[in-house]
């Protein structure tokens, strides 16, 4: 029974991890090094090598999903690469500046205006671009990157389902 509490208790935590996506900070890795931790806690055999190689192809794709998504919508645009960039930039300090507000939800807020801040700005001023059109690829970068998170999270989610089934199986 202590072992379903604590294995309950670990999974909550790795549920909570996977938010900080939302905030374009690596949750889906934090959790994952925990994973990995507790493969040295769980007994032998709990992870297969096909959980270790669903494991990562989950990672690397959130990954690749969040900016790939991002610079295509904003290729689509006509973007430039200082706009990613900077929407980038724009979209972690905007999470970090968010959080205390809407009990932590206007992180997800802050993210994304800053993402659209940061590549408004840099297609403004750097790219020199028109304010109408500066604000169009901001729009686009802003899709694309909310489009990402939420592909990153999901993936995130599914992770954490996983293991979970995983552990509470060899319990």
């Amino acid at each position: 029974m202590f072992s379903s509490i604590l294995t309950t208790i670990f999974v909550i935590i790795l549920f909570l991890l996977i938010f900080l996506n939302f905030i374009s900070l690596p949750g889906n890795w934090i959790a994952a090094v925990l994973i990995i931790i507790s493969a040295f806690i769980v007994p032998d055999g709990t992870y297969t090598f096909f959980y270790w190689l669903l494991f990562f192809v989950l990672l690397i794709a959130g990954e690749v999903a969040e900016f790939y998504l991002q610079i295509l919508h904003g290729k689509k645009a006509n973007a430039s690469a200082s706009s990613n960039v900077f929407g980038i930039i724009g979209a972690i300090a905007g999470g970090i500046i968010g959080m205390p507000f809407l009990l932590g939800l206007g992180a997800i807020f802050g993210t994304l205006l800053g993402a659209f801040l940061g590549s408004f700005l840099a297609e403004k001023f750097i790219s020199h671009k028109e304010t109408e059109e500066a604000g169009k690829v901001a729009s686009a970068v802003v899709m694309g990157k909310f489009l990402g998170i939420l592909l990153k999270f999901s993936l995130g989610i599914y992770l954490v389902f996983y293991t979970a089934r995983t552990i509470f199986e060899a319990l």
